[in-house]
């Protein structure tokens, strides 16, 4: 079993020598020079969205809730593929005309708005710190069984592998790495599956026996009837599809594409990768509630037992290395997004005097290295389910960041003021909803903040001045088909050209990538 593991963790180390190498500017560092083309987008994509939630969580629920949760199965694919398709080529083109290559940095410079982008780099503190709390639980309870350690042990694992290859080689690192991990996942999800579905007789069987033991697991409602009425089995399509949109951490990957026609081709990629994983994932936890029995100590642990219950140890110990790549994949990137947020959208921008890039970063990992020991240290005795905190912070995400994104790139009319007021009402409502239990028709609380978000940016919007502007000029450029034309880009992203030569000429040729590379070794908690 180890030396499939270990193999895989040489190849992922052999990934950050070589993209340490290929990076050496800021801009590479945080957005891989934009030069990403459509298949890694699609993979780093997908294995960022995926995380560890494909292997605790998703097993999990379908242990609990058979069939009836493959409604959240069925927002994966159109969200994701979307998220290219309706997203991806204009926020990609705007970005570039704007000369933005963080999120907070691109509503700023559209918006013409220095307070969102205070308020969107708070958010992305927020919800990422929340978000790794679930990725370092996913990792304490997939490696504890896998090791056979405790579940402490698995957490500090899994941080030490994440963090080997991110603080090579910056954004470059985590892609290129996202794309072998998404091959990796992907053949070994469907290996686990098919092989156990083997094992107890095909999907007639798979019925029979989920049916027997309860026939509610056999229903599109579930056990509990949660998913019971068009409007109660739309909830999870919904917000899947708008979380796309929305994670701030799948946003950068728009962002570092070649040219805006990427993102058609990373479309289709994308489509037809998810659909042929997501569903399998979730089913996984039925075969294990059939093979594995009832009454597991940890439901959330089904998927990694049934790894040893059906494969062989070397291929158990591929499915290991699968597992510790939803981890890295996710992980990794909402370390970087730390890192940016912190240097490059709030020191860098607000800082009353220039601050050397050095100390910049320092300051950087210092504040990192908070964060990640904070939600390292929630981990440790984690608030609830994979399942409950991922989707909360999906949730949110899709309000604070989805709903913005869409408008920002459809509506000229859209304004500071009213992007501003939609994600904060929205935040408000959704948390206070969750909190409150409040699911009227057993709607999800996102959609209260859904319905939120959109009927305050739109009156919002509507009763403030219209913007103006550079930004808004962009607007149609932006929405045109094909790639910007030179004569408008030659200035529009003088502001990128210009930071990564300040890197340059402070860090010095050749050095600057390890250096800013090294603000992520902050998380290895």
């Amino acid at each position: 079993m180890f030396v499939s593991f270990f193999l895989y963790l040489a190849v992922i180390f052999a990934i950050g020598v070589v993209t340490m190498r290929m990076g050496r500017t800021y801009e590479d560092f945080l957005i891989g020079g934009r030069r990403i083309g459509p298949w890694v987008s699609s993979f780093a994509l997908i294995t960022s969205y995926m995380s560890g939630y494909t292997y605790t969580a998703a097993p999990g629920l379908g242990y609990t809730g058979g069939y009836s949760v493959l409604w959240w199965a069925t927002g994966d694919a159109p969200g994701n593929a979307l998220s290219f398709g309706i997203l991806g080529r204009r926020i990609r083109k705007y970005s570039e005309l704007l000369g933005a290559i963080t999120l907070p940095e691109y509503y700023e410079k559209r918006f013409n708005s220095p307070a969102l982008r205070v308020i969107s780099a708070a958010i992305i503190l927020l919800t990422v710190s929340m978000h790794l709390v679930a990725q370092w639980t996913a990792s304490g309870k997939l490696l504890s069984v896998v090791f056979g350690t405790e579940y402490f042990t698995g957490m500090v694992i899994g941080c030490a592998v994440v963090l080997i290859y991110t603080i090579m080689g910056g954004y470059l690192a985590v892609v290129y790495t996202d794309f072998v991990q998404g091959l990796l996942m992907f053949f070994g999800t469907q290996m686990l599956f098919w092989v156990a579905l083997g094992r107890i007789g095909g999907f007639a069987a798979l019925n029979d026996k989920l049916g027997a033991i309860n026939p509610a697991l056999v229903t599109p409602w579930g056990p509990d009837m949660a998913y019971y009425g068009l409007l109660a089995a739309a909830t999870p399509v919904i917000l899947i599809v708008m979380g796309s949109f929305g994670m701030p951490h799948i946003t950068i990957k728009h962002f570092s594409m070649k040219n805006p026609d990427t993102a058609r081709q990373a479309m289709l990629i994308t489509g037809v990768f998810v659909v042929l994983f997501s569903f399998v994932y979730y089913m996984t936890g039925g075969l294990a509630r059939v093979i594995l029995g009832e009454n597991l100590a940890d439901v959330e642990q089904a998927g990694v037992m049934l790894w040893f219950k059906v494969l062989p140890p070397f291929w158990a110990g591929f499915l290991s290395s699968a597992a510790v790549a939803s981890l890295m994949s996710t992980a990794d990137s909402f370390l970087l997004l730390l890192v940016s947020t912190i240097a490059h959208d709030l020191l860098n921008r607000f800082s009353k005097n220039e601050i050397p890039e050095k100390k910049r970063i320092a300051i950087a990992r210092a504040l990192v290295l908070i964060v990640a020991c904070v939600s390292f240290a929630v981990a440790m005795n984690p608030p609830a389910l994979v399942f409950t905190i991922v989707i909360f912070v999906f949730g949110g995400m899709a309000l604070a960041f989805g709903v913005p994104n869409l408008f920002s790139i459809f509506w000229k009319r859209t304004t500071a003021a009213g992007v501003g007021a939609c994600m904060i009402s929205s935040l408000v409502v959704y948390t206070g909803a969750t909190a409150a239990k409040f699911s009227p028709w057993g709607l999800h609380p996102f959609i209260s903040g859904l319905i939120v978000a959109v009927a305050v940016l739109v009156l919002v919007s509507l009763a403030t001045e219209p913007p103006k502007g550079r930004a808004l000029e962009m607007f149609d450029y932006a929405a045109a088909y094909g790639d910007v034309p030179r004569s408008v880009a030659a200035g529009a992203s003088a502001s990128v050209r210009a930071e990564a030569s300040l890197a340059e000429a402070e860090l010095g040729n050749g050095v600057d990538h390890k250096v800013l590379a090294g603000s992520g070794a902050a998380a290895a908690c």
